[in-house]
């Protein structure tokens, strides 16, 4: 086990999908660290009672002294709900989870937190494992995205406007310092928090750490994949906008993209 300096925050991020908490919470109790708060915050759930989530507050209080539940009385939506749980955190690293996602080995957050404190970088992106509901599985991303990120990251963040966002929230870990120096979440977009931050911070020459091996183990079907939310499409819509608005700062191909999308836009 590495020797972490500091506490880290792990966050359970639960919105409708109570069902998913057993194997999330039994994740995060086989971590090999003793120093964490662990939040699980719901954000407004219709679909059962969020009283039964204190069971797996008790559940996580036999291995740590620190576990907070939060109850949004009513839906935010992911955005405004992970700022609001991040203001709550007392971590120096701070690591998300969404109900029904696990961490992939019982060293994940010790090894994706030893990178950061040798590094000193502020952010690390990290492999994930989509599990798909036929049994199905894809690590992603490949790793020529993780080189990319390293030794070409303009080039990367050109790539991922015209495209995808390659950098996926739940396989991220950030240091508390990372909010101080470059603010929280948008809270323009609703439901897409990851892909308009991280396309700020490579643009402001942030330097992101990189983890080769998967962090989480993440379950396709939640709010963000699967079937797309109209939400998420107005998010993008947006991002792109407001990109428009500054594409001299990008290359020629994305600054094409960015006229063709404001031009349909406008159509």
């Amino acid at each position: 086990m590495l020797d972490i300096k500091h506490k880290v925050t792990v966050y359970i991020l639960v919105y409708n999908n109570e069902d998913g908490m057993e194997k999330t919470v039994e994740s995060v109790l086989r971590q090999d660290m003793d120093d964490m708060q662990i939040i699980i915050s719901d954000d407004g759930s219709t679909k059962y009672d969020t009283s039964l989530l204190k069971k797996y507050q008790d559940r996580l209080k036999e291995r740590f002294q620190d576990v907070e539940l939060l109850l949004n009385p009513e839906n935010v939506g992911t955005v405004k709900h992970i700022n609001k749980v991040l203001s709550c955190s007392t971590g120096k690293y701070l690591i998300p989870l969404s109900s029904g996602d696990a961490f992939a080995a019982s060293d994940a957050v010790s090894r994706a937190v030893g990178i950061l404190e040798k590094s000193g970088r502020l952010i690390l992106a990290s492999r994930h494992i989509d599990m798909y509901q036929n049994g199905h599985s894809k690590v992603r991303p490949n790793l020529v995205t993780g080189l990319r990120l390293k030794f070409m990251p303009k080039k990367l963040m050109n790539y991922m406007i015209r495209q995808r966002n390659l950098i996926s929230g739940c396989a991220v870990v950030y240091s508390r310092d990372l909010f101080k120096q470059y603010g929280f979440f948008d809270e323009k977009y609703h439901l897409v928090e990851d892909y308009p931050y991280y396309i700020k911070l490579l643009g402001q020459g942030l330097k992101f750490g990189w983890m080769g091996k998967p962090i989480t183990i993440h379950e396709i079907g939640g709010v963000s994949t699967g079937k797309v939310h109209p939400s998420i499409y107005k998010d993008i819509d947006l991002m792109r906008e407001e990109l428009y608005q500054h594409k001299e700062d990008y290359d020629r191909k994305t600054r094409a993209f960015l006229d063709a999308c404001h031009e349909e836009k406008k159509g």
